[in-house]
């Protein structure tokens, strides 16, 4: 505020505090003194509640303008790389994986990767990874016709058909606010149909998709089909968010990453809907690469959730530096930590009361979400800890986004980048 605003502003106090000893003297509520000295205190009140606005002001403009100059220097740096790959394709001779965009016959370079070609070289890698991984019952997996214990019955062959044939479902489940109910959030699941039809979980799945190194295109598959469903719901409700499960494999792939990057930065007035989601183990045991690739999803603005917590004694300033704004618990296990004697948050057992649990959290911009919340009577349970969100087939089970929403989102998000 400028010097003479001050100056206003402190004249505009002192003159408050002249009248209320004024008025205090000539109602007779005190005498001459003792309303002069409140009056005074009036005048130190007013300034300290004037000091600490001004300062809540500052720092959040100070945070806003930081937060937009890490925006620009990351543009600024993502530009300066397609700068010197440009450069590179036109330095004599260049070819290779280091040329940079290819030339047309007329000799117009290509136009940067669309969300289309983002798709078709997941399928790319889907072949390369046929043609390189071995088959989970081969000799070169497991020994010439046999299984290996514990194998997911799947056949590796049937997760890699079910992406060359796009036949990966999104599937949907709300996550409501509590205790009104209302849905402020989805979280996404992967669906794979086998050739016959079949809806094939993740349990039965993952195992044969992990074995064959399928597992990150799922997760990126997932990811685009995320992304498409935010843009279409964001239309009908800017509040709606949507919980998309990410590998950290793909955070950590500097193979991909760049182009999800760019992917992601096209869409970034969706930043507030979209939010990763990882295993606490994952997220814990994460690279320095991934680590470091998380942070640049979070200077656009995007955040994370940590799921498969099984006991609370986290770092909340480590999870606040990422950029992790959820922590989901199942609401069996959020009630026994809640009663029982184990530390939470680096506190001793014992020394926070149930209810200020979530409080401690909130503290730190992490929001605890209840999970598998089956019972109305779990539901109570969960209100008397003060927990924000809630999720599990009591509020509507995962279910499939039809094909036709898909394929709108997809032309929406197309049309958007």
């Amino acid at each position: 505020m400028p010097k003479a605003g001050d100056i206003l502003v402190v004249l505009t106090y002192a003159m408050v505090a002249v009248v209320a000893a004024l008025g205090f003297d000539r109602l007779g509520l005190m005498n001459t003194q003792m309303a002069w000295l409140m009056g005074a205190l009036v005048f130190l009140i007013a300034g300290q509640v004037h000091a600490a606005a001004a300062r809540s002001q500052e720092k959040s403009m100070f945070q806003d303008e930081l937060h937009q100059l890490k925006a620009a220097n990351l543009s600024m740096l993502e530009e300066l790389e397609a700068a010197q790959v440009r450069l590179d394709a036109m330095a004599p001779g260049a070819t290779g994986a280091g040329a940079g965009p290819a030339l047309s016959e007329s000799g117009e370079r290509e136009p940067a990767r669309t969300d289309e070609r983002l798709v078709a070289e997941l399928l790319a890698r889907l072949e390369q990874a046929g043609a390189t991984a071995p088959h989970p019952y081969s000799a070169a997996g497991t020994g010439a016709g046999t299984r290996a214990p514990g194998a997911s019955h799947v056949d590796a062959e049937i997760v890699r058909d079910a992406l060359d044939a796009n036949r990966v479902d999104l599937y949907l489940q709300p996550v409501v606010g509590l205790p009104q109910r209302r849905t402020y959030f989805y979280e996404g699941y992967t669906r794979i149909r086998d050739a016959d039809g079949r809806v094939l979980a993740p349990a039965e799945f993952l195992a044969a998709a992990e074995e064959a190194n399928l597992i990150t295109d799922v997760d990126n598959l997932l990811l685009l089909r995320c992304v498409q469903i935010v843009r279409r719901l964001t239309k009908q409700d800017r509040r709606i968010g949507v919980f998309c499960n990410v590998s950290i494999n793909s955070l950590a792939d500097e193979e991909f990453f760049p182009a999800f990057l760019d992917f992601l930065r096209r869409n970034s007035d969706l930043a507030g809907a979209l939010i990763f989601e990882m295993p606490r183990a994952a997220f814990e045991q994460r690279s320095a690469t991934a680590a470091r690739n998380m942070a640049r999803l979070a200077d656009f603005g995007f955040r994370f959730s940590i799921d498969q917590v099984s006991d609370f004694n986290l770092d909340l300033a480590e999870l606040q530096r990422a950029g992790v704004r959820f922590v989901k618990a199942s609401g069996e296990r959020l009630i026994e930590a809640a009663r029982g004697q184990e530390p939470i948050a680096g506190r001793q057992p014992g020394a926070l009361a149930p209810e200020d649990i979530a409080g401690l959290f909130a503290r730190y911009g992490v929001d605890l979400v209840a999970e598998k919340i089956e019972t109305e009577a779990m539901v109570v349970e969960v209100l008397d800890l003060d927990i924000a969100y809630a999720q599990g087939h009591l509020f509507g089970a995962p279910r499939p986004v039809r094909d036709d929403v898909l394929s709108a989102a997809d032309h929406e998000v197309r049309r958007a980048g």
